[in-house]
């Protein structure tokens, strides 16, 4: 078995961002919005600027106006730090008569230089445009005058450096601050990378089976089918209750895969097993008994999970008597068993849970016991307990053909999986292949839109033909699908004929298909012919029927009274 290797490739974070491109929308949408919401709670800003020019007074020669020029450029930064300085803000507090300190004022106010110029920007912002513009005046007169009282002065008393208003502030006609669309695109940008962070970890970090390249990097064994996900969670028949639905389907094609492994060996015997408890084992092994019965095919299904039992609750039947009291020797298999419907199945309930389930299980009684049993029926499916829970797996594993695994894709790790994979490994059993649950379902997976009774993209010439025309009966003594009859065991109920869907045989083709499913394609190319009669199925004494039925139940009945 391969060991567990990184799974993680750019471009299976590209493939998982790709997938999720609507959450990464989602997010910067709610990024955006978010953004935007919060900018409009707050109040909006008006900034005004007004520039102020600083040059010589004068100069008598070009030597001494490059001079004056050079020496004005190396002051701008102490007249902009003049700008804030007590000096020009004690004025301007005097000069507007309002109630600020400096510091107040100072974080309403910026002073900025362009680069290589002689020129100063003071920038005011308040919510107010009309005090804002003051504001900015004000600074800017008022550092002029002071820079006049400070600066040097020439031989007449003059000030050497002269500054000049040249563009007074105005009030703004629109806020400056907080810009609504900027950011809400910051916003938008800053939710969909935060939503790309949040996938690339949660991928880094999820190491479930979620398909077949990642089921690849710890083993090679091949995925028997998938099973999709239904909104209810509750165990049932599906093959009978829901027999056109997707799921259903799902179940007969891991039958016709079980085929294709039969290559080199007789299937006759198949536990189900799991890594983890509710990956849908029970589910399975019910619903694959069912797939084989509805073939024609005598069917007995085992509840081998002595810890917690769940098939006889699936199928509604009783769980007083069964496996645990067989094999302590209370009751013979007539009394155990029990027959479902009017299907060839009989359930072999788990009985009341033991004190000491790996004992029983690991007894020569229990592997007698099974091999008797695979002798009277054609098909035995066995349901089992988790594998990384108890080792109870593994010991019926060793009893049977093959043992599927189910995994549920959005449950089971690849750690989990390996493991339950190497404990049967050592156990020496032969496993057909995993089998996924819970698979996410593709847009128009619906097997009823195609092949259901309302189903209308599948033209058929002449008249529609109803789900019982759609069958065509055979003798009992034919070979079913899946596996021949052994011997001539008795089957334990009424049999009832073999039946052959279309679906099947369009899927096996006329060159793969036995002489039976051959003749059902033979009599569907007869259509000038009458089809009723050719598709008409044997008719059954109802009456009758539930006479024996009834006589069936008051033997078993009377049975367990004596025992």
């Amino acid at each position: 078995m391969a060991d567990i290797r990184s799974q993680v490739t750019p471009g299976r974070i590209l493939g998982v961002l790709l997938r999720a491109w609507w959450v990464i929308l989602l997010a910067a949408l709610v990024g955006g919005l978010a953004a935007f919401g919060y900018s409009s709670t707050l109040s909006p800003i008006y900034q005004s600027t007004a520039s102020t020019y600083f040059s010589m007074r004068s100069a008598s020669s070009g030597s001494d106006i490059n001079q004056g020029s050079a020496y004005t450029q190396s002051q701008m930064l102490s007249f902009a730090q003049l700008a804030m300085s007590s000096v020009v803000l004690d004025a301007v507090r005097d000069d507007l008569d309002v109630d600020l300190t400096n510091s107040q004022i100072r974080n309403m106010t910026t002073v900025t230089i362009p680069q290589n110029t002689v020129i100063l920007d003071v920038t005011a912002g308040s919510t107010d445009p009309e005090f804002a513009a003051e504001l900015a005046n004000s600074v800017a007169e008022n550092l002029a005058q002071v820079v006049d009282e400070i600066s040097p002065k020439d031989d007449a008393g003059n000030a050497t450096v002269v500054a000049r208003v040249i563009e007074p502030a105005t009030p703004a006609a629109f806020q400056s601050s907080p810009n609504k669309q900027r950011d809400a695109v910051l916003g938008a940008f800053a939710g969909a990378l935060l939503a790309v962070l949040a996938i690339v970890v949660w991928t880094l970090l999820d190491t479930r089976v979620r398909s077949e390249d990642a089921l690849r990097r710890i083993t090679d064994l091949p995925v028997l089918g998938g099973i999709p996900r239904r909104k209810d969670a509750q165990r049932r028949a599906l093959v009978v209750s829901e027999p056109n639905s997707t799921s259903a389907e799902a179940y007969r094609r891991v039958r016709s895969s079980l085929r294709f492994a039969a290559v080199e060996h007789d299937i006759r015997a198949i536990a189900v097993t799991s890594s983890i408890p509710g990956e849908g084992k029970t589910s399975t092994a019910v619903n694959l008994a069912l797939t084989y019965a509805e073939a024609g095919l005598r069917v007995l299904l085992v509840d081998a999970d002595l810890r917690r039992p769940m098939v006889a609750e699936t199928l509604g039947l009783e769980n007083s008597v069964g496996l645990t009291t067989m094999l302590v020797g209370a009751v013979d298999f007539e009394e155990a068993s029990l027959p479902w419907g009017d299907t060839s199945l009989w359930v072999l309930p788990a009985g009341e849970v033991p004190p000491n389930p790996a004992e029983l299980l690991a007894s020569a009684r229990m592997t007698e016991l099974l091999r008797e049993l695979r002798t009277k029926f054609d098909v035995m499916v066995v349901d089992t307990a988790p594998l990384l829970s108890v080792s109870d797996a593994t010991i019926i594993a060793q009893s049977v053909d093959t043992t599927i695994v189910v995994a549920d894709v959005s449950k089971v790790h690849l750690a989990q999986l390996a493991k339950s994979l190497e404990a049967l490994d050592r156990a020496r059993a032969q496993v057909a292949g995993i089998l996924f649950s819970r698979v996410k379902r593709q847009r128009g997976d619906d097997y009823n839109y195609y092949y259901g009774p309302s189903g209308g993209k599948r033209q058929r010439t002449g008249t529609p033909l109803t789900r019982r025309e759609r069958r065509v009966s055979v003798t009992p003594t034919s070979v079913p699908l899946d596996i021949a009859p052994v011997g001539d065991a008795p089957a334990p109920a009424k049999s009832t004929p073999s039946v052959v869907t279309e679906v099947e045989v369009a899927e096996l083709g006329v060159e793969e298909a036995s002489p039976v499913e051959r003749a059902v394609v033979d009599s569907k190319a007869d259509a000038s012919s009458d089809r009723r009669e050719v598709e008409r199925e044997p008719e059954v004494d109802d009456n009758a029927l539930d006479l024996s039925r009834v006589e069936d139940d008051e033997r078993i009945s009377a049975d367990r009274s004596d025992s």
